[in-house]
């Protein structure tokens, strides 16, 4: 049902285009997820330099959520897991890593960003020359820091999970995905087509 909605409702595109020196191009997608669900969404790989990631409105009331970035085989080659307290594994509080055919690589933590109950947070993972690098609301997050194991060619698909309240509360809602977009030259037929105003000049 969710994947049927997504695609029907998916008409609302924002993309961002930074003048000039333009390294990569965004899209975010509106994903009017119920929190409980595990949204995903696939694209054509990644590029040194590409940013992906999500927005999502913050609860305490879950034990864990995170995101994924995968390949067509569902192996990981970016884990990003926020675990709360409630969260009864002891792994917390974030905790980064990668998986090939379920056998889970190294582990690395970093601290408990920012967090504020109801507001709204985005995460977004940087692919630098050597490694993944993250942000939260805009700032580097301190730890956030894993070396590449896998071609950047392989990324297939960027997926939410987690979220879902333990306690009285709401859980994690998703709000939306950013996603880089695969650059090319401008071709002729993409440009719009000049128009004569009244008094007879180009516009």
């Amino acid at each position: 049902w969710y994947q049927r909605r997504v695609r029907d409702i998916f008409c609302q595109l924002l993309i961002l285009i930074v003048p000039e020196y333009t390294m990569f191009l965004l899209v975010v997608l509106s994903l009017f997820a119920v929190a409980a669900s595990n949204p995903y969404v696939t694209f054509p790989g990644l590029l040194v330099g590409d940013k992906i990631g999500f927005s999502a409105t913050y609860s305490s009331s879950t034990t864990r959520f995170g995101m994924n970035i995968e390949d067509e085989s569902r192996n990981q080659l970016f884990r990003l897991a926020f675990r709360q307290a409630l969260d009864k594994t002891g792994s917390g509080p974030v905790l980064v890593m990668n998986s090939r055919e379920v056998a889970w690589g190294k582990e690395l933590r970093a601290p408990w960003p920012q967090f504020e109950e109801g507001a709204q947070f985005t995460v977004m993972i940087e692919c630098l020359e050597d490694k993944f690098v993250a942000y939260f609301n805009g700032a580097l997050m301190e730890g956030v820091e894993f070396p590449h194991r896998y071609p950047l060619a392989n990324a297939a698909v960027i997926r939410l999970w987690g979220g879902l309240a333990e306690l009285e509360g709401p859980a994690i809602f998703w709000n939306t995905f950013t996603l880089p977009i695969v650059q090319h030259v401008p071709l002729a037929e993409e440009e719009e087509p000049e128009e004569e105003n009244e008094e007879g000049t180009r516009k």
